[in-house]
């Protein structure tokens, strides 16, 4: 009876640990991420668009790829070409509008737009975010924008 409670206990405490290492790297991936380059400012100044590489620990074939437009279910064991995931800014303010999953740019990227017709912000196929009330389509203005 002592050997089996032992092993109960260790079972335990190995899924406690290793949910606890999920958990924790769901937030590290992205809370340590390493910015990519210089940041895409819209032709009207009212976004910035950053691009990070997260920061994993296990190398990159342990990690799902979802598809852009997510109607696939996640891939696993897939072969990464370029993981990132981008940062969409107010750029007047900057404040953080919104955040991407971590996509494969090399296969789902591509130029900016920044939302006419859409009211959406894309990096080729992936989308970055919404545009706000007052930059739908961002089409540049004579104002100049605040840093």
């Amino acid at each position: 009876m002592k050997i089996a409670s032992r092993r109960i206990c260790f079972v335990v405490a190995y899924i406690g640990i290793a949910g606890s290492l999920w958990a924790a790297s769901q937030w590290w991936e992205k809370g340590l991420a390493a910015r990519l380059g210089e940041a895409d400012i819209s032709p009207g100044g009212c976004y910035r668009v950053e691009i990070f590489k997260p920061f994993w620990v296990l190398p990159n074939i342990f990690h799902p790829r979802v598809h852009p437009d997510e109607l696939d279910k996640p891939e696993w064991f897939p072969w990464w070409g370029y993981p990132g995931f981008f940062r969409l800014y107010d750029h007047r303010t900057g404040k953080l509008i919104s955040e991407t999953r971590i996509y494969d740019l090399e296969t789902g990227g591509g130029g900016m737009t920044w939302g006419a017709g859409s009211g959406e912000i894309f990096a080729g196929m992936i989308p970055v975010g919404p545009n706000v009330a007052d930059c739908i389509g961002d089409r540049p203005s004579n104002r100049t924008p605040k840093v």
